[in-house]
């Protein structure tokens, strides 16, 4: 019997070992002409998601050729749901009214980026100079006007914290039955 306790306490340290899993965390260039909210070629980045539908660690305006809105937009944010299937932004929500950030972000602008329509408007990204503002849709810009696309820029291999967990109980249970 503990020689079965033994070998099954073994296999099943080999097989933690084995299935180590690691979350992948991806982060997405994307860029959108502000056609609707005072002008300017937006820039920013998406970061820290992960296959299937989860929330952003964070999203920044880079750069915009209007001059307003750079920083992070994230603390809090209204809305942050992004969904990545095959490594790439299949849908995503987002909105945040800067003015609950901290400086150095962003203190008064909007940011608002959205995969379906709003009440039958086909404006799906906008930035906007004013607190709580952004317009959000027009039936002369279409989604092919703003040019809203989104990039993989990177992938970080993060250990899975339950995965190491297990592995540590596996192993010391391994280490007291070898005591006794």
């Amino acid at each position: 019997m503990r020689r079965i306790f033994t070998r099954f306490i073994s296999a099943f340290t080999l097989i933690m070992v084995a299935s180590s899993a690691q979350a992948t965390l991806l982060d997405f260039n994307f860029s959108f002409e502000n056609i609707l909210n005072q002008g300017g070629s937006v820039t920013g980045v998406v970061r820290g998601l992960s296959e299937g539908t989860n929330t952003a660690s964070s999203v920044e305006i880079l750069s915009n050729t209007a001059g307003f809105g750079l920083g992070e937009y994230l603390s809090p944010s209204a809305t942050n749901t992004w969904t990545v299937t095959a490594g790439m932004v299949t849908a995503f929500e987002f909105v945040s009214f800067g003015i609950s950030n901290n400086l150095p972000f962003v203190t008064d602008s909007t940011l608002y980026l959205n995969s379906e329509d709003n009440l039958g408007a086909t404006f799906r990204a906008g930035l906007s100079n004013l607190s709580n503002s952004v317009t959000s849709g027009s039936s002369i810009v279409t989604t092919e006007d703003i040019s809203l696309t989104f990039s993989q820029v990177s992938a970080a291999s993060v250990p899975a914290p339950a995965t190491f967990s297990l592995l540590a109980l596996g192993l010391l249970g391994l280490s007291l039955r070898r005591r006794n």
